[in-house]
């Protein structure tokens, strides 16, 4: 770590990794979120990025079939904070569907 700088870098011929993950059968295999610290420490997250089970084989924890999202925050304060979280883009094997566009 480096200032604001967190550095992985590889010492073999193969590109460094970073390993996110969640117990069999959770949906949500992990997360980046993007965010704001504030002055008591806490940090306001804004934006996440977030890889998972597809949604579609969700009944079937041993299907490694994924998808990654991304989560844009539409600041309101009469709802929590997940629910203000909205679905941007999702990524799969299959297509790609971004808010407003349907799979192509």
């Amino acid at each position: 770590m480096e200032g604001n700088e967190i550095h992985v870098t590889s010492t073999i011929d193969d590109p460094p990794q970073l390993f996110l993950a969640s117990p069999r059968g959770s949906l949500s295999l992990g997360g980046v979120t993007f965010g704001r610290a504030r002055a008591d420490g806490k940090i306001d997250g804004m934006v996440l990025i977030q890889g998972k089970q597809d949604e579609r084989f969700r009944n079937d924890p041993d299907n490694l079939t994924a998808e990654v999202t991304v989560h844009i925050r539409h600041y309101d304060p009469s709802k929590g904070d997940d629910a203000q979280f909205v679905p941007i883009v999702e990524a799969r094997w299959d297509g790609v569907r971004i808010k407003g566009v349907n799979w192509f």
